[in-house]
């Protein structure tokens, strides 16, 4: 299965645009493994390496919004 960013040769990570880099993670806000974003190693690594980034900088969340019960 040949890598999507290889193919295209046009993507560039960029940690300053959250809303692409939320294709990478999954439903608990991880990042998804490289096989099922189809990519090959090298971009794994560039795509995490940009999503961390954007954790520290406050741009994505590092835990998803739970369900918050009060007592009555």
């Amino acid at each position: 299965m040949p890598c999507m960013v290889c193919q295209k040769n046009t993507y560039k990570f960029d940690y300053k645009n959250p809303k692409e880099l939320r294709q990478f993670l999954n439903e608990e806000l991880e990042i998804k493994r490289g096989k099922y974003n189809n990519l090959c190693k090298k971009h794994q690594r560039r795509i995490s390496q940009a999503i961390k980034i954007a954790r520290q900088l406050a741009l994505l969340p590092t835990v998803p919004k739970q369900e918050r019960k009060y007592s009555v």
